[in-house]
């Protein structure tokens, strides 16, 4: 995380910007979970907060989804499908829009896909939201700080709620 605001920018309400310490081209199971878990903590934040959401993760939503879609179908991380690839369209390199392809399964077995990759948001929101619960005192100190300030740095929140590993 370099810098969250509470500015609106565009469609955004506000934004954390997220820079990895390194190129990945390689990504496990649990570094993409935690991702989805954090890209779904603005959500989590107003449930914890204000026990409402507002449409201000759309765009969250929109990456988590696709994501959890992309685990499921592309890499053979779902529980229930196993290691298998699942065609559902790809986006062509030189317009960037999905062309549509016949898929590859059947009714049943999209069925699966749909229910793994709610099951993937679901868990992660929750994750999102029992690690705020957990750290309610630290969620206040950035509330507080960015109503004063607007924006904060990374090392604004570093001095709020100490260090936090990065996964």
């Amino acid at each position: 995380m370099e810098k969250v605001t509470i500015i609106s920018r565009g469609k955004s309400l506000g934004a954390t910007e997220q820079i990895p310490k390194e190129d990945r081209h390689y990504m496990g199971r649990q570094y993409l979970l935690n991702r989805i878990s954090v890209m779904l903590g603005g959500r989590a934040a107003e449930k914890v907060m204000f026990n409402d959401i507002t449409t201000g993760a759309g765009d969250d939503l929109k990456r988590a989804s696709q994501l959890a879609r992309q685990m499921v179908c592309q890499w053979g991380m779902s529980e229930k499908l196993g290691p298998a690839t699942f065609r559902q369209g790809e986006r062509h390199p030189f317009i960037g829009k999905e062309i549509a392809e016949p898929k590859d399964f059947s009714e049943k077995t999209a069925r699966i896909i749909d229910q793994e990759v709610q099951r993937i948001l679901k868990d992660m929101e929750n994750k999102a939201i029992e690690t705020l619960k957990q750290h309610r005192e630290k969620l206040d100190a950035v509330l507080d700080s960015l109503l004063v300030h607007e924006t904060l740095t990374r090392e604004d929140v570093i001095a709020l709620i100490g260090p936090v590993e990065q996964t």
